[in-house]
């Protein structure tokens, strides 16, 4: 009997054994699986084919679609809400790209490696529709001017807000916009309006699964929004009535017109993709989060 015990013993233990490795050899798998995914994640979202393209001094490596438009820069946090913010409100807009700029910026930079570079979108815009100046009138009322130390949630240097300028002219009027600004509001202490007026650097267009973001992921998108407090600190400092008239649709406040670059007052365009306008509800933790909330409280 004590070796009939101990010959099933032993073939149990062979048994466990045997099923322990395959366990370890499955998680090993899954693991280099998981590490091949995510070191060919810049490949499949275009970043190899971004670096070959021809690029050009004005607008890096993003051509625009029509050699009559035009397009600036600018820094106002997360490239997502910023890109949402003009491809829905702003008139005469007809296409956001999220990406990094910075005068000191390394080459090249991704998601995961950007030193030196502001999270920045590229504006392109039709200047029969628009203007530079109207532009940056809506880049004031989507950031924070005194906080020096990123935007909303976000911290770090790559989140803190910047206006570019291309040009003489445009330094001039990114000059007046600023005044302007300040002359609307008499209260703000000149010195606590942190935004930097600066020369504009080369554009690097960010992967493919940032852009329009705010379309693809919509819960996603706008659990981040809420969480990260941008609407109700925009709202403080700039007041609701300001804040509603350069986030709305119907341009109500405007008369649903817009100066462009000549001068002339026009009907205005906004919402060129016809993205859906927000729920303005307070979304609840996103499918992933749960998942990994889940998967976390069983591991322990």
């Amino acid at each position: 009997a004590l070796v009939l015990a101990s010959c099933a013993h032993n073939k149990i233990s062979s048994v466990v054994k045997k099923l322990f490795d395959r366990y370890l050899m499955s998680l090993q798998l899954l693991f280099a699986v998981v590490i091949l995914l995510a070191a060919t994640i810049p490949t499949i979202h275009g970043e190899d084919d971004l670096r070959n393209n021809n690029n050009n001094y004005d607008n890096g490596n993003y051509a625009l679609t029509s050699s009559t438009h035009k397009s600036l820069l600018i820094a106002a946090g997360c490239f997502w809400c910023a890109e949402q913010a003009y491809e829905q409100y702003a008139p005469g807009v007809i296409e956001v790209v999220s990406g990094y700029a910075g005068s000191d910026g390394i080459e090249s930079p991704t998601y995961r490696n950007h030193p030196g570079h502001y999270e920045v979108i590229l504006i392109e815009y039709d200047p029969n529709s628009t203007s530079y100046e109207l532009l940056l009138q809506y880049a004031w009322r989507n950031l924070d001017p005194f906080d020096q130390y990123g935007q909303f949630c976000d911290r770090g240097f790559s989140y803190q807000s910047a206006l570019f300028y291309a040009n003489e002219e445009e330094m001039l009027i990114a000059e007046q916009v600023r005044s302007e600004v300040l002359d609307l509001h008499p209260d703000w202490d000149n010195e606590s309006v942190v935004v930097p007026l600066l020369e504009r650097p080369f554009f690097w267009r960010a992967e493919g699964y940032h852009q329009d973001y705010y379309i693809k992921n919509p819960w996603n998108y706008e659990y981040y929004k809420e969480r990260c407090g941008r609407t109700k600190r925009l709202k403080e400092v700039w007041g609701e009535e300001q804040y509603n008239c350069y986030h709305d649709l119907e341009l109500s406040c405007f008369n649903k017109t817009a100066v462009n670059e000549d001068g002339v007052s026009i009907e205005a365009v906004v919402n060129v993709k016809n993205a859906p306008e927000e729920s303005g509800k307070v979304r609840g933790a996103p499918v992933w989060g749960i998942i990994v909330a889940v998967v976390f409280a069983v591991g322990v």
